[in-house]
């Protein structure tokens, strides 16, 4: 399962690098824990403040972080690096290859002296995509040059290349294409659980649709995405946090907490518009 990527192969080996392969009889308190984040608010986040329509004619394919979003990602980063318990200490970071979560990221990981691993499976559902309705198209995003530039530390897998992260054929994504790319993303993680020897942390920065999309299959929530869209689950505000432990078997998740923004100054988070920003 771990070769078999909804992108492209290539991660298996090196989401594994440096880990130890899980014993045939892992000990009964071994587990990963995950922390999940969402990232700061983007200019598109921005862009629904204004309305639907607003957002539909001026968004950007890979928006970058808006002021307000860096101020997240800083105020975050400053608290993971406090050692607060439960989440830390944190051994890998994981970003989707997505504009603002690599943003993300980048605060975190320099606090915490970790080197960001670019996951491409992890970007937000619908893909990254132009055009309006009726009309859409793919984009590549940031090519593997343009991001070695922009983000020099982070450490990339085969998946981006000279053309780019993101299949240009699936134009935007479907709803059924996200949901079997979920459950890719969550067996990876089980595997990675299943590696581990004691307890292990990590944090995996992504998105409100696709951070809805993993809980559900890492929780065995019964759901198709016809009756119930991404983001239908678990809703998260900007840079919020939710944990889970996933038992070194591979076999059992735990809801530690969900959407959580006590780490935030209270005038960062938006507090009325829950799904939106």
């Amino acid at each position: 399962v771990l070769g078999s990527s909804v992108c492209g192969g290539g991660l298996a080996a090196w989401m594994m690098a440096g880990n130890t392969q899980a014993s045939a009889s892992p000990a009964q308190g071994d587990r990963l824990r995950v922390l999940f984040i969402r990232h700061g608010e983007s200019y598109n986040n921005t862009l629904c403040k204004k309305g639907w329509g607003h957002y539909k004619k001026y968004r950007q394919p890979d928006p970058s972080l808006s002021d307000k979003g860096q101020k997240q990602v800083e105020a975050a980063a400053e608290y993971l690096a406090t050692a607060p318990p439960v989440v830390t200490p944190l051994h890998r970071i994981y970003a989707s290859p997505m504009t603002r979560a690599l943003m993300t990221a980048r605060p975190m990981a320099t606090k915490l002296n970790i080197r960001p691993m670019v996951w491409a499976d992890l970007y937000e559902v619908g893909g990254c995509f132009g055009g309006q309705e009726g009309s859409y198209y793919g984009e590549g995003g940031l090519t593997r040059s343009q991001m070695e530039a922009k983000f020099p530390d982070y450490h990339l897998p085969e998946d981006v290349t000279a053309r780019g992260w993101y299949p240009r054929n699936l134009m935007k994504e479907s709803n059924e294409h996200a949901q079997q790319r979920a459950k890719t993303i969550a067996l990876r993680l089980k595997d990675l659980a299943m590696s581990v020897e004691g307890e292990e942390n990590i944090a995996v920065v992504a998105h409100y649709d696709t951070i809805d999309l993993v809980l559900r299959e890492l929780l065995d929530i019964p759901h198709t995405v016809k009756t119930h869209p991404p983001g239908a689950f678990f809703k998260h505000y900007n840079v919020a946090f939710t944990c889970v432990d996933i038992a070194a078997s591979g076999k059992r998740t735990s809801l530690l907490f969900q959407n959580s923004a006590s780490h935030l100054p209270k005038e960062l988070v938006e507090w009325d518009k829950l799904g939106i920003v």
